[in-house]
């Protein structure tokens, strides 16, 4: 992609900057796009408390979702919605259509494959009169073992529908998985309402561009002899979590080739939606509703207040010095692109059909 070779004046010590992609699974800094896309959700919030419930599906499913990946997030993100929005209908919990934005992780902290959806769910809806309608119970849309149950065979059920269909890649022994998925219980992560939505969204935001891992939390270690090279990757150990205290870090070490494979197996399917908003929150349902939510429920916009916040970002930023002997001038030079370099290794499908020719003429025979 090309990029810029920073040298010192002084001791001449360089170092190469290489240019972003742009693409949203890129490692590259893209802090600014993740800023936008949390303001435009923040736009979208209303006035009223939020959900943050976590679906994830059991682990008996990663072999069948690696050969089917487009399939099953998509059923593991419509799911959870249809989940929400089924519950919330019934008149014992809610009564009313709520709105969810839902975003897509195929990650833990230590890069494994672990699927699941975090949504921030309004802790309430519209009902058929438009009316607002609060939850009937107390800090919770619907019981946990009732979001559970409901998530799991909802799930289960678009997965038969499409096995049916022929539209799954089979797996060895996939009758016997589906079959545990059955019997077992799956966690559904119900946290309590909160009406400061902001960490939430920067939350969400963290990984809406970018895929697993940031740069900080990797290291290479290479051998002397060239042999045994490792990777090591800094994770949050949730398993060794004391209630009340953080999260302690470990560090998992791994081969450089496994760390590769790690990391392009998150790499999402083209065009494939990772963020999506649901309910109200769906363009289509607001803009046929929004005359019946209550002005007090709804936000201004507040692009003033983002602008302030990058500008605030960038005038504390400190003036950059060399590494080596902290000088503070340098000499930019480009390095050039290579612009045919990626086709020489990887084959970019095209799942779109071209674009028609304007008038167009028929062969005729």
């Amino acid at each position: 992609m090309g990029g810029k070779r920073i040298t010192c004046n002084s001791c001449g010590h360089s170092k190469h900057i290489y240019l972003s992609c742009g693409h949203s699974h890129c490692p590259l800094c893209q802090n600014k796009k993740r800023e936008l896309w949390q303001q435009k959700l923040a736009e979208k919030f209303l006035a009223v408390p939020y959900v943050h419930v976590v679906f994830t599906i059991p682990h008996l499913i990663n072999t069948l979702a690696k050969k089917n990946k487009s399939l099953i997030y998509n059923i593991t993100m419509r799911a959870a919605w249809k989940t929400i929005k089924t519950l919330t209908s019934k008149p014992k919990n809610v009564g009313g259509l709520p709105g969810m934005v839902a975003v897509l992780h195929t990650f833990g902290s230590d890069m494994g494959y672990h699927i699941h959806v975090h949504t921030l769910v309004t802790f309430g809806g519209i009902d058929n009169q438009g009316q607002w309608q609060w939850p009937k119970h107390k800090n919770k849309l619907a019981p946990y073992r009732e979001i559970s149950k409901e998530f799991r065979d909802i799930f289960l059920a678009m997965l038969n529908k499409a096995i049916k269909k022929n539209e799954i890649v089979p797996v060895e022994n996939m009758e016997r998985v589906i079959q545990e998925m059955k019997n077992k219980r799956w966690n559904v992560r119900n946290e309590y309402p909160t009406a400061n939505t902001e960490v939430l969204q920067r939350y969400l935001a963290r990984y809406i561009n970018r895929v697993a891992i940031s740069k900080s939390r990797l290291e290479y270690v290479a051998n002397q002899q060239k042999i045994n090279d490792q990777v090591n990757i800094t994770y949050k150990d949730y398993r060794e979590k004391v209630k009340g205290q953080p999260t302690p870090f470990a560090i998992k070490s791994i081969q450089p080739l496994v760390a590769i494979n790690q990391f392009l197996s998150h790499v999402l399917p083209p065009y494939f939606q990772k963020s999506r908003h649901y309910g109200i929150h769906s363009s289509v349902t607001f803009k046929r509703i929004e005359h019946l939510i209550p002005n007090k429920l709804k936000r201004n916009s507040d692009t003033v207040r983002l602008i302030f916040r990058i500008l605030k970002f960038l005038a504390g930023l400190k003036p950059k010095v060399c590494e080596k002997c902290h000088h503070h001038e340098f000499s930019i030079s480009p390095l050039k692109a290579d612009v045919k370099w990626i086709f020489n290794f990887i084959t970019i499908p095209s799942y779109r059909a071209p674009p028609m020719k304007p008038n167009s003429a028929r062969l005729e025979f």
